[in-house]
């Protein structure tokens, strides 16, 4: 289910053709392949360039297909001229997944705009290089917006000396058509079926569902999974309806790996093929166990379960939901006291947050009975993905009032690994149990959860929406001291914060957040020298080693902040975003190696919900007083891809330059920023919510902003903003307290209209003024002013907002709080640049969400009067291209700074209307007019 990209995934399976009798076994191999993929991009590719991309992913192939020819199998794969030359060549059946293209035209009702039909699509060449199945995929799942689904279902089948087989791909699993119509009215003995499959614990990991699906249909099931570990992606096998052949689960490595096994060619004929099940004869003929235990609500994806708790060593439990009433019997070898065990059931309509991710609607009932380990010892976690435990079952039996054949058991145990058949089996009357273990088998294969389920739909693996998390963290600061603290003091510093950290965490994680991001400097605070900051940092190893720290503290040396994280993010299940510190040793080698003999980086971390660090980044925008810190020699780039979009990451300063920021979102096309800062508020322009909303608004994405809380120093304000608005801000310079923020955001934000900035200015006249300009100065910089004398009027200005007082020459000093409210106003500029940032902030350093709007020809404007007033309203626009390169006898930084704020000529229209009784208020809030120029410094710094 990766969207966007081609090649989606292949399969390879392999079967050997010995002569063209019928055959009664045949040798089957599927090839779990990491798959190369492409540079994403909205703008498409050229054919050669497309072409290059996939005949690496086949280069791969060809290795796995000519090892699998060799041992004489035979194959399913990709690439039509290749991929039939690679059959024909090693005479083997390949099958493969590509995109088909259709044109259609206006005499077709259902034709899209563009004139054509794309489709998933398999494909399968027999030994000789023919093209013998094509198969459109029905069932898309919710992210494949780039294919179309045929008209009506396709039911693929194809004959071969050994046996007859069917074909589908991936979500089509989960329906009745194709999937259950080819076994049961085509007759398929075998099933090929590439997959892009997402696990998702506690009942839909891949292999256990696979295997499950080829048991309970009586086919074999040739599953090749792609594989990419950041995406949960791995998990391919060979299953018969009675065992389990080979599987390959490994979320350790980054390898791709080729499975070979012997299969029956007609499954169906053999006598062992599994007896009919009634899969409610049993339950239905079982009166209830009765329980002292209440039942109790829990969550698995979006489905509401009714659970009962595990209380003893052993017992027996009924829980039941609607129609569906689940009984279990068990024994476990010892009750732990650290590990909580639940009966499930569901019965009912499988939902996403209220929506079906089906594009064809064909089966949603649900029916599951489910035996699993909590996550933790709260109930609340029941239902929660779990991957290692320690309790030990001796036997059990589980069964449900089904009312269906379409059932699939599955056993899962500890590390995400199978059952052996020796371990259960299923009885004639749907009794499903473990036989008698023995003790010492048992021990390296840990019960973790067992489960009975119906016809199950899927959880989504991309959210159109999530739930964001930021918290203002009010740090715990170190005593001041130019001598280095030992790292035991520097530690029981860091846990203080982590302390409050942690807090936050949890109560986001409650409420249901996917991510939450905490400030920079939020765990050890700020104001260090090169030596003093030297205690608090850790190696901190690139995401590629695929670490989860909190299962493996001590694998790049003592990291016990980076493990600390790593648990708060799993235990919570839960995206942790947080600023620490990192060092990189480095030698005279290095002409750039500091005197100390190492690199120092104000770093930011991300963790997944199971633990894993998934991003690092280093501040590439030091800014003046990180002495202690070094820059990368090169701007990074950190993005990374989750299940409800893809996130890019950088740090405070960073915002105001164009390397990592604004390459971020247009070369990366990250849906998300995420921004740790520590922002001293500077009005009457760059306060924290102000410029962070207008960013989020001026580049079109979603923007998670953590400052810290330290009003002393001027920090505070945090929000969770989205392109059209601010959704969650905090602004709070009065306590010392501090705040979580959450809110809903688009998983993927619309793209705002493109914005000319200078169109609307460019065909204005400027009205003339006079002598009334005057100048005075904006944070060290000297701007020309024009006081707003009238009630109404037309003006050539770039920055509107209120003096601090009746001088003149106050204009441009910070102020708070104003009095005068505007009915309308209208603000453009003739900028030059399509970096322009849009800020609107009322008294009180308040934002106005929904209380402004852009237009296409640049200009800013309010539809309606403004619910305060106003205390500035300004387009902040950034020429990059004019910051200056650096060189070896300048500090790049510096001169950035320099640059900052650049601003071109601008119209504003205001309409302020007041009675007789306020005109002596209206006078005393003075209005100014913005700089001309272009290259204007924000410091004047020596």
């Amino acid at each position: 289910m990766i969207i966007s990209y081609f090649p989606k995934y292949v399969a390879v399976l392999v079967l050997l053709v010995l002569s063209v009798s019928a055959l009664d076994t045949f040798i089957a191999a599927v090839y779990e392949h990491a798959v190369i993929l492409p540079n994403r991009t909205e703008t498409p590719v050229s054919k050669e360039e497309t072409l290059l991309l996939m005949n690496k992913n086949i280069d791969v192939l060809e290795k796995a297909i000519k090892l699998a020819a060799r041992k004489k199998e035979l194959d399913l794969n990709s690439l039509q001229e290749r991929l039939s030359c690679l059959a024909k060549n090693n005479t083997i059946y390949v099958v493969a997944n590509i995109g088909d293209k259709k044109p259609c035209n206006a005499s077709d009702p259902q034709c899209p705009p563009d004139g054509r039909y794309q489709y998933n699509t398999d494909v399968v060449f027999d030994s000789e290089g023919r093209l013998v199945a094509r198969y459109h995929k029905y069932n898309l799942f919710a992210p494949e917006i780039q294919f179309d689904f045929p008209k009506d279902p396709e039911f693929v089948t194809f004959n071969t000396p050994f046996g007859k087989f069917g074909i589908f791909t991936c979500f089509d699993i989960f329906s009745h058509e194709p999937a259950v119509v080819v076994v049961e009215e085509f007759q398929v003995d075998s099933i090929v079926y590439p997959t892009a499959w997402y696990n998702t614990l506690p009942l839909l990991s891949a292999v256990p569902f696979h295997s499950a699906w080829a048991r309970a249909m009586g086919v074999n099931l040739l599953a090749a999974n792609t594989h990419n570990t950041s995406m949960h992606m791995t998990g391919s096998g060979i299953y018969s309806p009675d065992a389990v052949k080979v599987y390959h689960y490994d979320m350790e490595t980054e390898s791709g790996q080729l499975m070979l096994s012997e299969l029956k060619s007609w499954p169906r004929r053999e006598t062992i093929s599994p007896a009919a099940v009634d899969w409610s004869a049993y339950a239905r003929a079982v009166k209830p166990f009765s329980s002292e235990q209440l039942n109790f609500p829990g969550m698995i994806y979006f489905d509401e379960f009714t659970f009962t708790e595990l209380k003893r060593n052993a017992g027996n439990y009924t829980v039941c939901q609607k129609d569906l009433c689940c009984h279990l019997t068990y024994r476990m070898s010892e009750k732990r006291t650290d590990e909580v065990y639940a009966l499930g059931a569901f019965d009912g309509l499988h939902t996403v947050e209220g929506q079906y991710y089906l594009q064809v609607e064909t089966l949603k009932l649900v029916r599951i009975c489910t035996l699993l380990k909590c996550q933790t010892t709260e109930l609340r976690t029941c239902g929660e993905p779990v991957g290692s435990v320690f309790t030990k079952f001796e036997e059990f039996s589980l069964s449900g009032t089904f009312g269906t054949s379409y059932v699939f058991p599955q056993i899962l145990l500890s590390g995400s690994q199978l059952a052996s058949e020796t371990h259960y089996k299923v009885g004639g009357l749907a009794l499903f149990f473990s036989q008698p273990l023995d003790f010492n088998m048992i021990t390296s294969q840990l019960l973790d959860y067992v489960a009975i389920l119906l016809f199950w739909v899927l959880k989504a693996s991309s959210l159109d929406t999530f739930i964001a998390a930021v918290y203002e963290h009010a740090v715990i600061f170190p005593n001041v001291t130019l001598t280095p603290v030992s790292h035991e003091e520097a530690l029981d510093l860091m846990n203080q914060n982590l302390d409050l950290l942690e807090g936050a965490i949890t109560l986001a994680a409650k409420q249901g957040a996917h991510i939450i991001v905490t400030p920079e400097d939020g765990i050890y605070s700020f104001a260090f020298s090169r030596e003093s900051i030297y205690p608090y940092l850790e190696d901190i190893p690139d995401p590629q080693v695929n670490w989860i720290p909190c299962n493996n503290p001590n694998r790049f040396g003592r990291t016990p902040v980076q493990e600390r994280l790593s648990c708060l993010a799993k235990s919570n299940s839960i995206y942790v975003v947080a600023n620490i510190g990192d060092k990189k040793p480095c030698s005279a080698s290095d002409p750039q190696c500091p005197p100390d003999g190492r690199y120092q980086y104000n770093t930011n971390v991300v963790f997944d919900s199971e633990g894993r660090l998934v991003a690092r980044y280093h501040k590439q925008n030091l800014f003046l007083t990180e002495s202690h810190f070094n820059a990368p020699k090169e701007p990074e780039v950190v993005t990374f891809n989750t299940t409800f979009g893809k996130f890019g990451i950088f740090t405070c300063f960073d915002i105001l330059f164009h390397d990592p920021a604004v390459t971020l979102v247009k070369d990366f096309h990250v849906d998300t920023i995420l921004f740790p800062t520590a922002w001293m508020n500077v009005l009457p322009h760059l306060s924290a919510i102000e410029f962070h909303s207008a960013w989020a608004v001026g580049m079109g994405v979603n923007f998670l902003a953590a400052n810290l809380h330290y009003p002393i120093k001027k920090m505070t304000g945090s929000g969770i903003y989205a392109p059209d608005s601010p959704k969650a801000f905090h602004y709070d310079m009065k306590t010392e307290e501090g705040k979580l923020l959450l809110s809903h955001l688009d998983a993927h934000p619309h793209p705002r209209a493109a914005v000319n900035w200078t169109s609307y200015a460019s065909g204005i006249e400027a009205p003339s003024v006079g002598n009334r300009e005057f100048n005075s100065t904006v944070f060290f910089d000297e701007y020309t002013f024009l006081e707003l004398k009238g009630v109404t009027g037309n003006y050539t200005i770039c920055t509107l907002l209120k003096c601090k007082t009746m001088d003149l020459h106050t204009c441009g000093d910070s102020v708070e709080t104003a009095s005068t409210r505007f009915e309308m106003f209208s603000l453009s500029g003739t900028f030059g640049t399509q970096y322009v940032f849009p800020e609107v902030l009322l008294s009180e350093v308040q934002l106005a969400p929904g209380q402004f709007q852009v237009s296409s020809d640049g200009r800013l404007f309010s539809p309606k009067p403004l619910s305060g007033p106003v205390l500035t309203v300004t387009l902040f626009g950034r020429l990059y291209e004019k910051d200056p390169v650096p060189n070896a006898s300048s500090d790049f930084t510096v001169q950035a700074l320099r640059v900052m704020l650049i601003v071109i000529t601008s119209i504003v229209y205001l309409l302020n209307t007041h009675t007789p009784d306020n005109i002596s208020q209206v006078n005393s809030d003075k209005f100014l007019k913005g700089f001309f120029g272009e290259n204007y410094t924000l410091l004047h710094l020596k």
